[in-house]
C-alpha cells in the first residue's frame, strides 16, 4: 500500500510533526510550507544558531531538526512560502497544520476545500465565527478532518477514561485540574496572539473533561482571573480559578498560574460516588485509583520509554490520523463537534473572567 503523501504548514511548532511523519511508514513527507526559509534551511543542513526558539514540548527544536535531517534529504522535499501554492502541490493528499492560533481555522478550511485530509491544531479556532465556519466545512467535507487535541490520545488519559467507563469510581460527579507552570513565551504573551490561557492552553483540559464526562456539553461557567505577578512580562491573565457545570450535573474546577515553574506542573483528578482517581502528567504521567469497600489503591504508570513525554499523546494522534485516512473512518462530525465544544467553553470562561459573572452556554453561543 502506498504511503499517504503529507505536507506540513508551519515549521516551528510543526517541527515535531515533521519528526512524527518521518517516523511513520504510513506517511511520505512531500511538501513543507513556512513564511520564512529559516527552519527549512536548517533541515537542509544550515548551521543551527546558538539559541533557536524552541516552541515544541516534545523535544527541543534543535534536537528535532537534527533527528529529522538525519532521516531525510530535505532538498528533495518541496518547500513553499505561499500556502495556496503548497496546497496545489501535484500529489499532496494530507496536510498537518501547525500555524499561529489566528490561522487555526482558516488554514484547515482552505485545505479541506481543496480536498486535502487535515490534522488541525488546537485551539479549534480563534473566534466563534471562525469556529462555526470550520465546523460546517469539516462536517460537509469529503476529506478526513481531525483536531490534534493530543492529550486525549495519551495512554494515561485513555486508561483513566477506561476506568471511568468501567465504573471503577461509580458515577462520575466531580473533576479538577491544577496547572502551575512557567510564563508564556513573549510572542504569545498578549491577547491578540494567544487569545489568553483558556483559549491557548486550558482548552486541552476542557477537552479532557469533555471526554471523561462522556462528551456531555457544558451548561454554565464562572471564572475569576487576573494579572497579579507578571504584569511587566505579559498582558494576559497569569492566574485564574474556573468552575464548570455540565448538562448532566457533573461539576469541574480548573486552577492555573503562570508564575509557578516547579515540578508537577499538572495535577488532576476525577471523583465518583464509588471512588476517585488522582493523577499527574510528569514523564509519561501516572494515576492512583482508590475504590471499593476496602479502599484499595491501584497505581498505573505508562512506560516512559515507550509513551510520549511532553505533549502526551502527540505521537499517538499522528498515528491515528494515518489510520483515519487508511481505514476511511467516519470521524469528521465528532471531531468538529468536540473541537467546537472546546472553543465554546474557552470563550465562555474568558468572558466569565472578564465580566465577573456566570456565562451560560446560551450566552456563549450568542457571541
Amino acid at each position: 500500500m502506498n504511503p499517504i503523501k503529507v505536507g506540513i504548514v508551519g515549521l516551528r511548532h510543526g517541527m515535531a510533526s515533521v519528526k512524527e511523519v518521518l517516523d511513520n511508514a504510513d506517511f511520505e513527507l512531500v511538501a513543507l510550507c513556512s513564511r520564512t526559509r529559516e527552519s527549512y534551511d536548517y533541515l537542509c543542513g544550515a548551521q543551527i544558531g546558538g539559541d533557536i526558539d524552541s516552541v515544541t514540548f516534545t523535544e527541543p527544536r534543535d534536537a528535532l531538526i537534527r533527528h529529522c535531517r538525519a532521516r531525510r534529504n530535505f532538498r528533495e522535499v518541496a518547500f513553499y512560502t505561499d500556502y495556496d501554492a503548497f496546497l496545489d502541490h501535484h500529489n499532496l493528499e494530507a496536510v498537518i497544520v501547525a500555524v499561529p492560533i489566528a490561522l487555526n481555522a482558516e488554514y484547515p478550511v482552505r485545505a479541506l476545500n481543496k480536498g486535502k485530509h487535515v490534522l488541525a491544531s488546537k485551539p479549534f479556532a480563534p473566534t466563534l465565527e471562525a469556529g462555526r465556519a470550520l465546523k460546517q466545512t469539516a462536517e460537509q467535507a469529503a476529506a478526513k478532518f481531525m483536531v490534534n487535541y493530543e492529550f486525549r490520545y495519551a495512554p494515561l488519559m485513555q486508561a483513566i477514561r477506561g476506568q471511568i467507563e468501567a465504573g471503577a469510581i461509580g458515577t462520575l460527579r466531580l473533576m479538577w485540574w491544577n496547572m502551575f507552570r512557567m510564563p508564556f513565551r513573549p510572542v504569545y504573551a498578549n491577547w491578540a496572539a494567544s487569545g489568553g490561557p483558556f483559549m491557548a492552553e486550558v482548552c486541552h483540559w476542557f477537552d479532557l473533561f469533555h471526554m471523561f464526562n462522556a462528551w456531555t456539553p457544558f451548561k454554565k461557567v464562572c471564572a475569576f482571573a487576573g494579572l497579579d505577578v507578571l504584569g511587566d512580562r505579559q498582558e494576559i491573565d497569569d492566574n485564574a480559578v474556573c468552575i464548570i457545570e455540565y448538562a448532566n450535573g457533573v461539576r469541574a474546577g480548573i486552577n492555573y498560574t503562570y508564575f509557578t515553574d516547579q515540578p508537577q506542573h499538572n495535577l488532576f483528578g476525577v471523583v465518583g460516588d464509588g471512588g476517585k482517581i488522582t493523577a499527574d502528567t510528569d514523564a509519561a504521567g501516572r494515576y492512583v485509583l482508590y475504590n471499593g469497600a476496602e479502599q484499595n489503591r491501584t497505581e498505573f504508570a505508562p512506560n516512559p520509554s515507550r509513551a510520549h513525554r511532553g505533549h502526551l499523546g502527540f505521537d499517538v494522534a499522528h498515528r491515528r490520523f494515518a489510520r483515519v485516512i487508511r481505514d476511511d473512518l467516519d470521524v469528521n462530525r465528532d471531531e468538529a463537534e468536540r473541537g467546537f465544544e472546546s472553543l465554546l467553553i474557552s470563550i465562555a470562561a474568558r468572558r466569565a473572567g472578564d465580566e465577573g459573572r456566570v456565562i451560560s452556554r446560551e450566552d456563549a453561543l450568542a457571541g
